[in-house]
């Protein structure tokens, strides 16, 4: 199987987003955050391939308005105003990059590294051969002869240093690095992410068994693929993912007025009524609950176990929960064969355990997995559309 990292990454953000993207191979229209990001990558390698004769800041930031994106047929700002809020970030984050690295302490070895590595679970069955490819920004020969791979992001957060220790992309950048350069000892390879909205990069390490655990990682990943059904995972990417016109999720949000409309049933307007019973709903659940804590209290002080009104009566009652010592209970139902009738797997317990085991424990107890009832439920969320927009917005 052949994989790149940000399709292992779209799976695992959401296994109905790879469907679209790798299997049914609809082009994602590019929101404006991956447009200013991919442009802002096209402007740092342009001044690094000038190397050693760097441009002047002024040159550089005459290319970067020259070449700014305009609206196409699959992309357009919202409008002047967000036009110019990138334009003007771009340039303040490339004025304080210049000013910081250039001129380059370091020796450039390569640009838009691309990578393919062979990553093997069994040499005799091809199905269980895979290929793993990526792009890395920037490959440095640090002045101390040590390697760095950096890697530019354009984002709004920036990680702590323990995410940059754990960050996958980073370790599968150092197997495609390595894989090129079989004599790169990774003592001398350094990591790093550079967030330019900070102007700040943070390195990180990686050892022999951080690859090894990258690896199965990734292959633990292909097998989810090949025996997932892509549902839907929604979550709070959601509203940067361009599939979400066409995802069941989110479908309905970008229909017409009457289009999903059965019967002359306006759906919405149910919708809408549901919510406003809903909070009546909890203002009476919140009424009650006094209404039974005062009983309560008055039953106590009493010392009375039913207490009478004109339409009914509550009643007090004491209630047990018991429990037994597991490993005792086997001793005295297993010999008698009555042990299994009792005993049942704990799913959250047993999941934990399983990112703990070796991989080919965890597959065999995977393979004993079975789904015996599925249900399908509605759930409710008191957002109105004007909230989902403007968090889509924001």
């Amino acid at each position: 199987m052949r994989i790149s990292y940000s399709a292992l990454e779209n799976f695992k953000q959401c296994p109905l987003k790879y469907k679209f993207s790798q299997i049914d191979k609809i082009r994602e229209p590019k929101s404006k955050e991956a447009i200013f990001g991919t442009y802002i990558h096209k402007v740092l390698q342009w001044l690094y391939k000038k190397t050693p004769a760097f441009p002047t800041l002024n040159q550089w930031l005459v290319y970067y308005k020259e070449h700014w994106p305009q609206k196409s047929e699959s992309f357009s700002w919202a409008n002047k105003r967000e036009e110019k809020f990138y334009f003007e970030e771009g340039q303040r984050m490339l004025r304080e990059y210049f000013q910081k690295n250039i001129p380059c302490s370091s020796s450039i070895i390569d640009l838009e590294t691309h990578f393919e590595v062979v990553i093997t679970e069994d040499s005799q069955q091809p199905d269980r051969i895979h290929i793993l490819s990526g792009i890395i920004d920037r490959v440095d020969k640090l002045p101390d002869g040590t390697v760095e791979i950096i890697d530019y992001k354009t984002g709004k957060r920036m990680p702590s240093q323990n995410k940059v220790d754990k960050n996958n992309q980073l370790s599968l950048y150092a197997i495609g690095l390595k894989d090129r350069w079989p004599k790169l000892q990774l003592e001398n390879l350094s990591l790093s992410l550079y967030f330019l909205k900070f102007g700040e990069k943070i390195k990180t390490k990686r050892e022999e068994r951080d690859l090894i655990a990258a690896k199965n990682g990734i292959i633990e990943t292909i097998h989810q693929i090949k025996g997932s059904n892509f549902s839907p995972h929604p979550s709070p990417l959601c509203p940067w993912c361009g599939y979400r016109n066409i995802c069941p999720v989110w479908r309905h949000l970008y229909e017409k007025n009457n289009e999903g409309n059965l019967n002359d049933l306006d759906i919405g307007k149910q919708i809408d009524e549901y919510f406003v019973l809903q909070i009546q709903k909890e203002e009476l659940e919140q009424k009650l609950q006094e209404i039974k804590n005062l009983i309560d209290v008055y039953s106590k002080q009493k010392g009375i176990d039913r207490i009478f009104g004109s339409n009914g009566y509550f009643e007090r009652s004491t209630s047990k929960e018991v429990s037994y010592d597991p490993e005792r209970v086997k001793k005295i139902l297993e010999p008698l064969g009555k042990w299994e009738s009792v005993w049942a797997v704990d799913n959250e317990k047993l999941n934990k355990v399983l990112k703990e085991i070796p991989l080919e424990l965890r597959e065999k107890i995977q393979e004993l997995e079975k789904t015996e009832k599925k249900y399908h439920y509605l759930a409710s969320n008191g957002k109105s559309k004007k909230d989902i927009e403007e968090e889509m917005i924001s």
